[in-house]
């Protein structure tokens, strides 16, 4: 299989590329600078420069392409950027170039299937809220457009749960801010004991990998969750042990933080921002459980890692690193 993916060199990114490698696949790289990282010279790899800001370039790196997985996106911090983002995919999706290949990987988010009616969710349940922010709401629009308009080859859909392991600077802060603050405590909305959905990043890679190639997965959306019903406190206390650490948090009312939230809320707008603060707090303090069974099923797939093992490796890939 030929495979095409964009944000390759990315947290996400850059395990599927592994794994696809590792499974025998030939890969293209979608990048702005036609370098290849170390770890992948000499093998079946091939630099396409080009940007996702120009989506002619990202048509002419599909041609010749098996499958495409589309994992990269514009940086989305504004209510600009996601419309751009949502653009590329309109523009994909009426492209002769979909009809060369043979199937469009789309990586979502599961903030889509927002704070769910009913645990533990599957795909087809419905929302209890329905999240609005720049960055979900490009997801869900195009979610659409791919079931919608994306008729000239097969697709599949990958909402991805909260993800952690090695390679995302944002993790690797989140572990110094909890080696540092964790003895003293560390703020949290709540208690910190709803459910929390999570999913180690090799995992969903395998899963990202398994859209493109089982026949099973087409036109399908997957939410993938390692299916575990652990808490934010979990995590936080997970990471705390592998750091050797004492952790403790401070609970902050919700309702607290939502009168705060109003007034940004209301001004967002304003400002051409779109953030939904109100709902997010509902949603981070919400319990999100989902199923994983369509994913096992359809996709072949189970998570590998182990809850506190994964995190165990991941801390100690960002204290090496520190």
């Amino acid at each position: 299989m030929k495979a095409l993916v964009t944000g390759g060199t990315g947290f996400i990114g850059s395990p599927v590329v592994d794994r696809l490698l590792a499974d025998g696949h030939a890969v293209r790289l979608f990048v702005r600078k036609p370098l290849l990282p170390a770890r992948l010279h000499g093998k079946d790899v091939e630099a396409f420069q080009g940007d996702l800001e120009d989506a002619v370039s990202l048509l002419r790196a599909m041609e010749g392409m098996d499958v495409v997985f589309h994992i990269g996106e514009i940086k989305n911090i504004s209510r600009s950027a996601a419309g751009r983002n949502t653009a590329l995919m309109e523009q994909v999706a009426a492209s002769p170039a979909a009809s060369g290949i043979r199937r469009f990987v789309f990586v979502s988010s599961l903030t889509v299937a927002g704070i769910p009616s009913a645990i533990p969710a599957r795909e087809e349940t419905e929302p209890g809220t329905v999240l609005h922010d720049h960055y979900t709401d490009y997801k869900r629009r195009c979610e659409e457009i791919i079931r919608e308009r994306l008729t000239g080859c097969e697709h599949a859909i990958i909402r991805p749960a909260p993800v952690y392991g090695q390679g995302s600077r944002y993790l690797g802060q989140m572990v110094k801010v909890i080696e540092t603050l964790g003895p003293v405590g560390i703020p949290f909305i709540g208690n910190a004991k709803n459910i929390a959905p999570l999913i180690q990043v090799k995992d969903l890679a395998k899963a990202i990998v398994s859209a493109g190639i089982r026949s099973g997965a087409a036109g399908q959306t997957f939410n993938i969750t390692d299916g575990e019903e652990h808490t934010w406190m979990d995590l936080i206390t997970a990471v705390g042990q592998a750091l050797g650490k004492t952790v403790r948090t401070i609970p902050v009312p919700p309702l607290l933080l939502k009168f705060a939230a109003l007034p940004f809320d209301l001004f967002a707008g304003f400002f051409g921002l779109h953030l939904d603060p109100v709902n997010y707090l509902n949603y981070i303090s919400a319990d999100l459980l989902f199923e994983n069974e369509k994913a096992r099923t359809l996709l072949d797939w189970a998570p590998e890692y182990a809850f506190p093992e994964g995190v165990k490796e991941m801390v100690a890939y960002y204290r090496l690193r520190s």
